[in-house]
This record gives structure tokens, C-alpha cells and sequence, in this order.
């Protein structure tokens, strides 16, 4: 277990890394909709000459956690920068998007792939045209049965050719297959249908629903703080928790709940960490599985 109270944090913009033992560094990094980039609010206090590293467009990886447990919890370009008064001190803010909106952003493209072509021979040149380096692809081992043309639209993006044209093409498969077995029952829980996210680390994956699929546990003794019932009516049940900073928890995240209150497997929906004066946390909101 961590020591929960001996924090490390470490933002690298471009070639210059900066340590929470060199300058004071507050973060906020949040993701309430898996459709669209995570996004981060990261200061830092009196940058002095390293300053000219943060511009527009510049790459950005935050690392946090604890000195001996911690890891990447963002990965992207800097949208927006600015300096705020404090008192004496000057605080750069840079405002930044994860590596998602490469995939949104990327220019509308139209390709074209020959019979026999590998579905993740197509996934990885997409995730090329995107700017984003594989992470992991898992091969669902699907040729294609003839010439087929990708895109070709003005919102053909890369994110846009795998969200509607390649995971249709993929699970389509899948289902088929259950069906044939007499299982169509199951398709709504089966976790072998595939999913494409960019991973904290910046990369691309195309990888089963159940990647990863070790659940995070939280409790008294882990850090849980607080478990809040947001469900709406009509709507399937909610859970807002708080819990001591986990770098781990990102959305798709699986975590086991024990508490007083509520216990059981949920997923991760929502999320944010928080670095901020004596605050260093991470709220989620989860779904029951």
C-alpha cells in the first residue's frame, strides 16, 4: 500500500520537466463524457524562464500519485495559456485536451483497402492518420470479404470511420456468431465486443470490452471517503464517490465499491482528479454493471 500522504507529481511540457519538489503545481483533469477529450487545468507557481516552454500546441504529460505508486494521468496539447496574479507570486495556467481530440480533430480522410485487408492492419494506418501511437490493438482476426472504401464524408474523421464504420463492422461480427449459438440474450452483457479510446498514456487502443478488466477496490482502508446516490428517475442507478487521489481511475475503469451504504462491481462513467493546496483527491461517477 502507498503512503498516502508523500505526494509526486511531475508535469513534462516539451522537453521541460518540472517536479511538485521544484515548484508548487495545481491540477484539475476531468472527463464527463466519453464522446468527447478529457481536459486539464494544470498552474504552476513563479515558472520563471521555463515559461517559454508552455505555448500553444505544445505536448503535455502529467504524472501523480504517491512516491512509490504513481502513474500518467494525462497526455495531450496545450489549447489556451495564461498568467493569473497571486498575491506575490505569478501562477502560469495552461488549459490543454487529451489525445481523444486528435481523432475528432483530425482532417476527414477517404481510404480505400483491397479484399484480405486485416481489420487492424486498418485500425492502426487510422490511429497513423490521427497522430496517435498504438498503444494496444487486439486483433478481432476479421479480413475484408471485398474492396471497401472508408469515409469519403465531411466528417469523416479517423474517430468518426471507427465509431461508426469499423466497431459496427467488428461487433457486427461478434453478434452474428452469438446468434448462431442461440445466445442473443446474452449480447447486452457479452464482454468480448470491442471498443477505440486513448489510453492516459496518449496512445491508441482497439481493444475487448473487458481490457483491463481487474476491478480497482475501494474502501475505508484504500481511501474511500464518500459514496452519494445521483440516480435520476428513469434512468439506470448512479453513484457519485470520493476517494484519496487514485491515478488509476480514468472512464471504463472497473471498481468494487465496499461500503457501509453501498457495495458491488461498477464502472467508471465520470471522472476527475484534483491537485489543489491541501485537496488531493479523485471523484467518480460510476454505473452498476
Amino acid at each position: 500500500m502507498p503512503e498516502f500522504w508523500d505526494r509526486m507529481v511531475e508535469l513534462q511540457v516539451g522537453s521541460t520537466v518540472i517536479t511538485l519538489d521544484d515548484l508548487d503545481i495545481e491540477f484539475v483533469i476531468e472527463n464527463d463524457d466519453e464522446s468527447k477529450a478529457g481536459t486539464a487545468e494544470i498552474a504552476v507557481y513563479n515558472l520563471g524562464q521555463s515559461k517559454s516552454a508552455f505555448k500553444k500546441d505544445e505536448l503535455v504529460q502529467l504524472k501523480a500519485g504517491y512516491k512509490d505508486d504513481y502513474g500518467i494521468v494525462f497526455y495531450g496539447k496545450i489549447d489556451k495559456v495564461w498568467d493569473e496574479r497571486d498575491g506575490a507570486d505569478v501562477k502560469t495556467v495552461l488549459q490543454a485536451s487529451d489525445m481523444t481530440k486528435q481523432l475528432f480533430m483530425a482532417k476527414p480522410i477517404c481510404k480505400k483497402y483491397p479484399k484480405g485487408t486485416s481489420i487492424a492492419d486498418i485500425v492502426k494506418d487510422l490511429f497513423a492518420e490521427a497522430g496517435i501511437p498504438v498503444g494496444k490493438i487486439e486483433d478481432p482476426g476479421i479480413t475484408l470479404e471485398k474492396d471497401m472504401v472508408f469515409g469519403g464524408t465531411t466528417t469523416s474523421t479517423p474517430h468518426a470511420i471507427l465509431t461508426e464504420q469499423i466497431l459496427p463492422l467488428v461487433n457486427g461480427n461478434k453478434i452474428k456468431g452469438l446468434q448462431l449459438d442461440g445466445a442473443l440474450a446474452r449480447i447486452g452483457e457479452i464482454s468480448d465486443l470491442y471498443t477505440v479510446f486513448v489510453g492516459q498514456d496518449g496512445m491508441g487502443y482497439f481493444v475487448k470490452r473487458n481490457y483491463n478488466a481487474e476491478a480497482i477496490v475501494l474502501d475505508s482502508e484504500s481511501g474511500l471517503m464518500e459514496v452519494q446516490d445521483v440516480s435520476e428517475e428513469g434512468k439506470k442507478s448512479a453513484y457519485k464517490v470520493r476517494c484519496i487521489f487514485n491515478w488509476r481511475i480514468r472512464q471504463g475503469t472497473l471498481v468494487q465499491i465496499n461500503s457501509i451504504t453501498v457495495s458491488g462491481n461498477f464502472k467508471v462513467t465520470k471522472f476527475k482528479h484534483v491537485c489543489r493546496g491541501e485537496e488531493y483527491y479523485t471523484e467518480a461517477e460510476v454505473s452498476p454493471l
